[in-house]
């Protein structure tokens, strides 16, 4: 595969506007960059020239990306530095997670928000600032799209007075927060990481405010913003990173939202809702058949609370005596559960309530009694049995095996990708969530009556008795159960009559053509 180089055909494309190159730029994390692998791909198959620029780490999903397609290939560009996430934890700092509320969604504004909008030292951020610059330079796209958390990238469009694309896994909601009635905004679109229900309820509505108030303050007040600050206008750089302020009117808009899987807001003409925006995957069948078999003997839960968060003893116990609770009256269901224990970013007590800190503390106690190292001891039988398989990483993509048609619930951790696979299958969700917006995606899903927050009183943490209520209600003989399944479904036939990366590939290429 071509790396930092031009595409051979890229100068005879470029005598036909309408196939003049198309230039992604994207974080590498996996969650940002997969909307984006996605309608490369079926560019990629309508033989356009793509360019795809990221740091290092996304390098081998393209090159995985180009041996899906089979008319083209996309030309991978380096961006020099450490990812957000390598920086982020080299800088050793404690960021969060916090629990929801007003406490917690003010420590999340204080201590979070500064410390992701300063990931970068000044000459880092700068040292990729300019590789994007060069790049734009040299590849002289016809269109360019770009991940929003991609803030080296925006600035050197906006530098180089480029127009382009967003093209986000976020929502309506996050990308119209500032254009929706005022009363709106202060009162109704729940302030971020409050964890407060969709509409807000009236009792909360001025804690609502006053968080709303408070972030505008942090903003302007905080010593890490003040730095970045200064040091942005001394490179003639916009004063913060534009994912504070993503919205622009010149600019377009693709999300995987539509109006049946958002909370309701005032549209506008320059944002596309496609539906799930998903990288086409191979039938189980074809890559663990093994898999398929295990999957097919009984109805099945999947776990999978994405990468960023690791699970320790504590949580894991607690999830464990949920599930050996659900086995008490479904001995029939299955557990697939992905567990993070390496890596990512670690609950520390200091992001806890007192409440939270006391009940690790008894469950810790239960662990010793027991006389067992291993916090999965309550559900040993069932993993002996093979009805729970934990894997630390699962092979295949979670797509594939929710299209199996064998899983009969989703629990992740309010990411936009799990929401989006589970909404485009139909599947139930239970969500835990653990800070920004996956908060709000446990009440989306609650809201739009296809599965529950399953951690409303212990977020970021997991409680037993609070889970295995969860479960037992969405995998229950119910109405309520009966309900979100049908919603589900509905929802599934509503998004996916138009292929979402197929929606987005279309705008992208009419706006090329427009250009």
């Amino acid at each position: 595969m071509p790396t930092n180089q031009e595409c051979p055909e890229s100068s005879a494309r470029r005598h036909n506007p309408e196939r003049r190159p198309i230039l992604f730029f994207t974080s590498s994390d996996y969650g940002q960059a997969n909307v984006i692998l996605a309608v490369c791909y079926e560019l990629l198959q309508r033989q356009y020239e793509v360019h795809i620029v990221s740091f290092a780490p996304l390098k081998n999903r393209v090159l995985e990306l180009n041996q899906m397609t089979t008319k083209g290939q996309a030309v991978f560009h380096t961006v020099p530095g450490l990812t957000s996430m390598e920086a982020l934890a080299l800088n050793k700092e404690f960021v969060g997670p916090f629990p929801p509320g007003v406490q917690g969604a003010l420590r999340t504004y204080e201590i979070t928000l500064p410390a992701m909008a300063t990931i970068w030292t000044e000459s880092e951020y700068m040292i990729a600032y300019e590789s994007c610059l060069d790049i734009l330079k040299s590849v002289d796209p016809g269109v360019i799209v770009i991940d929003p958390l991609m803030s080296q990238a925006l600035d050197a469009c906006i530098t180089l007075s480029r127009k382009y694309i967003v093209l986000s896994p976020n929502t309506f909601q996050d990308i119209l927060r500032k254009q929706q009635p005022f009363f709106s905004q202060l009162a109704r679109y729940p302030a971020i990481s409050s964890g407060f229900r969709y509409p807000v309820p009236w009792l909360m509505v001025w804690a609502n405010i006053y968080l709303k108030i408070r972030l505008i303050i942090v903003l302007l007040t905080s010593r890490k913003i003040k730095s970045i600050r200064s040091w942005r206008q001394s490179h003639n750089l916009t004063p913060l990173p534009q994912v504070f302020d993503i919205w622009q009117n010149e600019n377009h808009y693709l999300v995987p939202a539509t109006t049946a899987t958002d909370f309701p807001c005032r549209q506008a003409s320059n944002v596309t809702g496609c539906g799930p925006i998903l990288l086409p995957v191979p039938l189980l069948s074809d890559v663990d058949p093994s898999l398929l078999v295990w999957l097919q003997r009984g109805p099945t839960v999947l776990i999978n609370l994405g990468s960023h968060i690791r699970m320790d003893a504590t949580v894991i116990l607690e999830f464990s005596l949920a599930l050996k609770a659900l086995f008490a009256i479904r001995p029939d269901i299955q557990i697939l559960w992905k567990l993070k224990r390496s890596g990512g970013i670690a609950l520390q007590e200091e992001s806890l309530t007192e409440s939270q800190i006391l009940s690790r503390s008894e469950v810790n106690s239960m662990t010793q009694k027991e006389n067992s190292n291993d916090p999965l001891f309550p559900i040993e039988a069932e993993i002996s049995a093979d009805k729970v398989r934990v894997l630390e990483w699962i092979s295949v993509s979670p797509l594939s095996i929710l299209n199996t048609g064998n899983i009969v619930c989703s629990v992740h951790h309010g990411g936009s990708n799990s929401f989006h696979e589970a909404v485009s299958v139909g599947v139930p969700q239970i969500v835990l969530p653990c800070w920004l917006d996956t908060f709000e995606f446990a009440n989306r899903v609650e809201y739009l009556g296809i599965g529950l927050h399953g951690s409303r009183t212990s977020a970021p943490l997991v409680e037993a008795k609070e889970l295995s209520s969860a479960l037992l209600l969405v995998l229950g003989d119910n109405n309520k159960a009966t309900a979100m399944k049908l919603k589900a479904k509905e929802l599934s036939e509503i998004s996916g009559r138009v292929g979402g990366r197929v929606k987005a590939c279309e705008k992208i290429i009419e706006i090329l053509g427009s250009s």
